[in-house]
């Protein structure tokens, strides 16, 4: 299984987040997925204080999958 590699960094003292391509960004902007451990590294030289971080690649759900998560949370509300 292949790896992905996301770059995080200390925004305000103890408060961290994941690199964004987003201007201006929030906590909620979706981070920036790099393929090699080389690319993310070379990013992170923007940042004062950052690193690297390994992130299996998870594959997305099917439409079926999605769907029985959909039925399977309904359940667990007792809806």
């Amino acid at each position: 299984m292949s790896k992905n590699y996301l770059v995080t960094f200390e925004v305000d003292e103890g408060e961290w987040m994941y690199a964004s391509n987003e201007n201006p960004f929030t906590y909620d902007s979706k981070p920036i997925v790099f393929e090699t451990k080389g690319a993310a590294e070379a990013y992170l030289l923007r940042y004062n204080n950052a690193y690297v971080v390994e992130q299996p690649n998870i594959k997305p759900f099917s439409g079926t999958e999605r769907n029985r998560a959909k039925v399977r949370s309904l359940i667990n509300k007792g809806i």
